[in-house]
């Protein structure tokens, strides 16, 4: 179906050239550098706490899954209700630190107040501050998600970016992989993903995608309560489809992924369909697919990844979003090999959530629009057939946006 893309106009020429690239390397390296939060300590020497206080999965029109993970094993009980005091409640008597649980026969597009507590095996408990929740919007209602990418070994950034977020208010979050640097340390999924993210996933749940950095580790299935397998899924929210994926693994044409994603995008009936994986199947970045610097015939992506334009291009997808490299992009729409702006799909790299950042080419890339290196987000807004994208720095400030109108 043709698409009208306009293009907004946010930076002049004028204004980069006082920002300049020496401010945002000095920034850059400031924010690497910037000492990251303590770790979370007990209530008191001894005492029982929250090792990751509550946040939220797998939104739906009638269900959500609340999660949390104590220091010692307890029960799992959630009060919630669309006013206080509550008047529902689910209670689990199993002993668990890691807790999981779905509320399910909820009213679509609500507002919830919810608390969550555990009685521990040595006679305390545990009790949460009071927060909110809302289920999926109806198709016809307009809604918005945040992206973000690469958060990893870096929770000032990370923090900075969730705080901006927060700010938006979005339906959800999208995460594009590189949750954390080192899947197999428990420290760092605690302290540099979710302690500086926890006032934004206590309100509004996280959907995945898994990344290198992830090692493949069951920390990401254990912390995340996504649909099987996990690695790969789907879900819908509002008007549109959203198709998960495991660049880590073969999409190759003959591969599991491939063909699961080709019968699922032909099932889709949405206005709106979106996929997302942690490698790009385009890119304009230096080094990742051979030095730029050194060689012009460089990849300008991932092979494996590119595997799957063919059906973004046959199904129609209209964003395709990744992470991996550390900067900023924005595709031209693109189909068969070249710039189709009626009928072409949008390519977006959004890896700057506080992984150390990266460089484009010395010379541009074809398919290129938008560049910019910077820790950042996006944010999509969807309405009908309208679709608003923004993208903002870790300042808050509006560095790129655009629209697609549907016809």
């Amino acid at each position: 179906m043709p698409r009208r893309v306009t293009q907004g106009i946010v930076l002049t020429t004028c204004i980069v050239a006082l920002i300049g690239i020496a401010a945002i390397v000095q920034y850059s390296q400031r924010t690497d550098a910037a000492t990251p939060p303590p770790p979370v300590p007990p209530a008191a020497a001894g005492e029982p706490f929250f090792v990751i206080s509550p946040y939220l999965q797998m939104p739906t029109r009638e269900s959500i899954t609340v999660m949390w993970q104590t220091s010692v094993p307890g029960t799992s009980m959630v009060e919630y209700g669309v006013t206080q005091p509550f008047d529902l409640l689910v209670d689990r008597a199993e002993l668990a630190t890691i807790h999981e649980v779905p509320l399910v026969q909820l009213k679509p597009n609500t507002k919830y107040f919810y608390r969550v507590t555990s009685k521990l095996t040595d006679g305390k408990v545990l009790r949460s501050n009071v927060l909110t929740f809302s289920t999926a919007v109806d198709a016809d209602s307009a809604f918005s998600f945040a992206v973000i990418g690469d958060t990893q070994k870096n929770p000032v950034v990370t923090g900075r970016i969730a705080k901006l977020m927060w700010e938006r208010r979005p339906n959800f979050v999208m995460h594009v992989g590189d949750v954390v640097d080192n899947g197999p340390d428990n420290k760092e999924w605690v302290q540099e993903l979710f302690r500086p993210c926890a006032d934004l996933f206590s309100r509004v749940a996280i959907f995945p995608a898994i990344g290198n950095h992830e090692r493949n580790h069951k920390h990401y299935y254990d912390y995340f309560a996504l649909p099987a397998p996990e690695y790969f899924y789907r879900y819908s929210y509002g008007n549109a489809d959203f198709f998960v994926l495991d660049t880590n693994k073969s999409v190759k044409p003959d591969s599991e992924q491939y063909k699961w994603l080709d019968a699922e995008l032909a099932k889709s009936k949405a206005r709106w369909k979106f996929c997302y994986h942690h490698h790009p199947a385009y890119t304009s970045d230096d080094d990742d697919y051979g030095n730029s610097w050194q060689n012009a015939n460089t990849r300008q992506g991932d092979l494996n990844a590119r595997s799957l334009v063919p059906l973004y291009e046959k199904y129609k997808v209209d964003v395709v979003f990744n992470g991996h490299i550390h900067v900023y992009e924005r595709t031209w729409p693109i189909r068969n090999g070249k710039v189709d702006r009626a009928n072409g799909v949008v390519y977006v790299t959004s890896g700057g959530g506080g992984g150390r950042l990266e460089n484009f080419a010395p010379t541009p890339a074809w398919f290129k629009r938008q560049l910019r290196v910077d820790y950042h987000f996006c944010l999509v807004n969807i309405h009908g057939d309208l679709l608003e994208f923004k993208a903002f720095d870790q300042e808050g400030r509006l560095f790129d946006t655009f629209e697609m109108e549907k016809k």
